[in-house]
């Protein structure tokens, strides 16, 4: 149950730091590359090319390992300087939570 609520809490921060207005002065992440930390180029190729042929209107991904920047990409119209509005955010939060329940057999579902 306590990792569980540590996991819970995680994103009800995640998702408090997503809705900030205040503007940092520096908003770079640090970057790295895909073997570097430990993933394959190929892999993240794949993804990207499977994501491409089967989701419709994606906007953009970045994949973060270790805290670092290790690929990112944009599907046009779509670029780094367009601000992205993202609705139903906490959806999103809340079915990962109970992603979380169901593995650690707190929810169960019948």
């Amino acid at each position: 149950m306590k990792n569980f609520k540590n996991q819970l809490l995680l994103l009800l921060v995640l998702l408090l730091l997503s809705t900030c207005t205040e503007t940092k002065t520096d908003n770079s992440l640090p970057r790295s590359t895909p073997e570097a930390e430990g993933v394959s180029s190929e892999a993240i190729l794949q993804f990207v090319e499977a994501a491409n042929s089967e989701v419709n209107d994606i906007h953009s991904f970045m994949l973060l390992r270790h805290g670092k920047v290790i690929a990112e990409g944009w599907w046009k119209p779509y670029s780094p300087d367009l601000k992205h509005t993202m609705y139903s955010l906490s959806k999103s939060f809340t079915s990962t939570a109970v992603g979380f329940a169901v593995t650690e057999k707190l929810l169960h579902c019948k």
